[in-house]
């Protein structure tokens, strides 16, 4: 199992020394960072792009996560100052909290390893009940849905207390119907946590599943048409070519996204210095 409004400036008319003592004091100028927030930036991201400095993405998950952040990896460390780092943990989930607490691991990580984006991607490890107060909760129960949208929030919220952007990956289409249905429900209910946070939920059924929305092992590829295997004999587990189709949209939303909070910021040429690829920590 498998362990995503420029600023506003006060314009006043000149007046004469006998105006200016009866005149309202000017409206202060907005820092850029409200600015930013205003727009949907975050404050770490508009401070990089402010700063020129480098664009710092984590990816949080499980053993979907790691391959999320491999494909963003190959795709985008190191481009126009952007630093992937991996903060994924296989065989984790928001269900086995007795053996790793999501909220302490993401905690710890923040401290070490600072970040401007996280996307996150869990799930595939959750299809399953959950003991409450001694107390078996069913899957998707009202229970189950308290307990662990409370810590899907307290994530988000330990995220941007942080100054975090936030994007949630959903989960694939999975070939067991059985599973598939579960996880398709899985993705729903991240979807209305998302909604209600207002945070990106990063919809992957569309891109790995046939034009009739059956799930296929292999898909064309984009750039050469290719018929190209996506998927590991599991049903669950993308390739890596996979990961690399389910990931190319959430790439390009996070370069227009850091685009947009360096044009805010009065930076829209790249960051002052380039690093080589691959210079990110691997957290």
């Amino acid at each position: 199992m498998l362990a995503s409004a420029g600023l506003a400036f006060s314009l006043f008319a000149p007046v004469d020394d006998s105006q200016a003592r009866t005149q309202a004091a000017p409206a202060a100028t907005p820092r850029p960072q409200a600015a930013a927030a205003a727009s949907g930036i975050a404050p770490n991201l508009a401070s990089a792009a402010a700063l020129g400095r480098d664009v710092n993405v984590g990816v949080f998950g499980d053993s979907f996560g790691d391959g999320i952040w491999w494909a963003l990896d190959q795709e985008l460390d190191g481009e126009n100052g952007i630093e992937i780092h991996r903060l994924s943990r296989p065989a984790t989930g928001f269900t086995s909290y007795q053996n790793v607490n999501l909220l302490d691991d993401i905690r710890v990580k923040l401290d070490r390893q600072p970040l401007d984006i996280a996307i996150v991607s869990f799930g595939a490890n959750d299809t399953q009940g959950i003991m409450n107060e001694g107390r078996a909760a069913e899957y998707m129960g009202e229970t189950w849905r308290r307990v662990i949208g409370a810590r899907v929030d307290a994530i988000v919220t330990l995220l941007r207390s942080r100054g975090v952007q936030v994007y949630w990956v959903g989960l694939p289409r999975m070939r067991s119907e059985g599973y598939d249905e579960k996880a398709q429900r899985m993705n729903a209910f991240f979807a209305s946590r998302m909604r209600a946070l207002n945070v990106a939920f990063i919809d992957t059924v569309t891109t790995t599943q046939d034009a009739h929305g059956r799930f296929v092992a292999s898909l064309p590829n984009p750039e050469t048409g290719r018929l190209t295997p996506t998927r590991t004999n599991d049903g669950i587990h993308m390739t890596m070519s996979g990961y690399t189709m389910l990931t190319r949209g959430l790439a390009q939303r996070i370069r227009t996204t850091i685009a947009a909070a360096r044009r805010q910021a009065g930076r829209p040429e790249l960051r002052q210095a380039a690093s080589p690829r691959g210079g990110g920590s691997r957290g």
